[in-house]
């Protein structure tokens, strides 16, 4: 089966709701996150428990397979609110939208709201919304 097309996230519009994504972090997963960004803290690894930046930004990854950024696009503003521990392997699910949508000066801004929920729970383990400043057509970022 092929996969679905990507669409471009400036093309998406305020209140769109991506499909849900189920997936899990591995112990490897965790580990190249660790070293991507120089913690060599093993206390994540000790108790099990997966660092929840890397559960977020795994999480933003899986987004990505379903939308292409334009050319210039930078990621200018991350939330978190951790409600529950995640611990490595479990099995996740991944809910997400774009919350906000403006258009200034030949930008977009998107905020992406993303819950992710460990499968067998109610509520959602952690929240996050990345924010994202995109060209338009035919513009470019400032230098």
């Amino acid at each position: 089966m092929a996969a679905p097309a990507r669409v471009l996230l400036t093309e998406l519009p305020k209140g769109h709701e991506f499909p849900a994504i189920d997936l899990q972090v591995t112990q490897d997963e965790i580990a190249a996150y660790a070293d991507a960004v120089g913690d060599d803290n093993e206390i994540y690894a000790s108790v099990g428990l997966a660092p929840p930046l890397a559960i977020a930004a795994r999480a933003l990854g899986a987004l990505l397979e379903l939308m292409e950024l334009p050319a210039g696009t930078l990621h200018t503003g991350q939330e978190l609110t951790c409600r529950a521990a995640v611990p490595i392997g479990a099995r996740l699910r991944l809910t997400g939208r774009i919350a906000q949508r403006s258009e200034r000066a030949g930008l977009i801004v998107s905020g992406i709201e993303l819950a992710i929920t460990i499968e067998g729970d109610d509520a959602p383990a952690i929240f996050a919304k990345s924010t994202i400043m995109s060209p338009t057509k035919g513009s470019a970022l400032p230098s």
